[in-house]
């Protein structure tokens, strides 16, 4: 699998869940450094960066991550979608907000 691939199996995955909406970024000098997956859960902000397993975010990558993750978004580093889901999970938990796997 891609990482493309997997980006696109975690916005999907959000996408299902209530109130919920995500997307894929496209590449690009616009997006340089931005996560991957953008979305929101039920009014809270998601930021994920997804890589293959044995890669690492860039510097930048997560710089852009900590800003995000300060102005209050859920926000991660996953390598696989189940990574994400328990990414997404918790963040949601600390905010009081259960969903389901």
């Amino acid at each position: 699998m891609k990482e493309t691939q997997l980006n696109k199996k975690v916005a999907d995955w959000i996408n299902g869940l209530p109130s919920a909406y995500a997307y894929k970024r496209l590449g690009g000098v616009a997006n340089k450094g931005q996560p991957d997956v953008t979305g929101c859960i039920q009014g809270y902000r998601i930021e994920l960066e997804g890589k293959m397993p044995g890669k690492k975010p860039t510097p930048l990558q997560m710089n852009r991550l900590k800003k995000w993750k300060e102005a209050g978004a859920i926000t991660g580093v996953y390598h696989s979608l189940e990574e994400a889901q328990k990414i997404v999970a918790e963040g949601l938990l600390q905010r009081k907000i259960i969903v389901k796997l």
